[in-house]
């Protein structure tokens, strides 16, 4: 074999051979990080597709870039050495964000009550969605929709309100005291409040105005 042809046979294999070899070792190892289970927030990322591969050889060390929600789309941050001869690369990836959620089970308009037939818990992907969702039906019991909802949506937060439980003007029992020990009076609420929400009540024998924790529709606790 002339030096020629031995020039071209090596340039045969370096183009067939190590390109496959590299970029299959940059899958191996990423592949490798969303096995081990990467979670955000209630949520395991599933990686979709690659936008663009670093041109590196060799496996990478990855990690999830500092996020506020589930975008389906990330820069994922690759490592490579350490000390001075780290090198780092951002890749561009889709994802997936799965979770199991509370969904509706039915077509509901804007304004309906939550009730448990209306709700079930599915796993779903929640990329590219804002707001918080639930992972229990019965933590949704008793909001009110704020927009509507078709049958598999996922209920997000900005999607429900809690109805007040207690209006303003409402008569009220302030309960006092912890333990054994509880003082009762009657209290008038100065402003509308939910279940665990704090609401400003005022004495109705002193006048005295103090902020309480609601009940329920009738009952705020004082904490002292």
């Amino acid at each position: 074999m002339t030096s020629k042809r031995f020039l071209q046979v090596l340039i045969v294999i370096a183009l067939l051979f190590p390109v496959s070899l590299w970029a299959g070792a940059l899958e191996k190892s990423l592949n490798g990080f969303f096995a081990q289970g990467i979670h955000y927030q209630g949520a395991k990322a599933e990686l979709i597709q690659v936008d663009r591969w670093p041109n590196v050889k060799g496996a990478l060390r990855w990690r999830l870039p500092n996020m506020n929600r589930h975008a389906k789309r990330v820069s994922l941050i690759a490592e490579q050495g350490t000390g001075s001869s780290l090198r780092r690369w951002y890749v561009p990836v889709q994802l997936r964000w799965w979770a199991n959620v509370v969904t509706v089970r039915q077509e509901l308009p804007a304004r309906s009550l939550l009730q448990p037939s209306m709700l079930q818990v599915q796993y779903k992907n929640v990329a590219g969605h804002m707001g918080v969702w639930w992972e229990k039906t019965g933590a949704l019991v008793g909001m009110r929709l704020t927009r509507p909802l078709h049958t598999g949506d996922v209920v997000f937060s900005h999607a429900v309100r809690r109805p007040p439980l207690i209006k303003r003007g409402d008569r009220v029992t302030m309960i006092v005291g912890n333990g054994s020990f509880l003082v009762r009076a009657a209290g008038k609420a100065m402003q509308a409040a939910g279940l665990g929400e704090k609401v400003l009540v005022q004495n109705m024998r002193s006048k005295k105005r103090v902020e309480a924790i609601v009940v329920d529709a009738h009952t705020v606790r004082v904490e002292i």
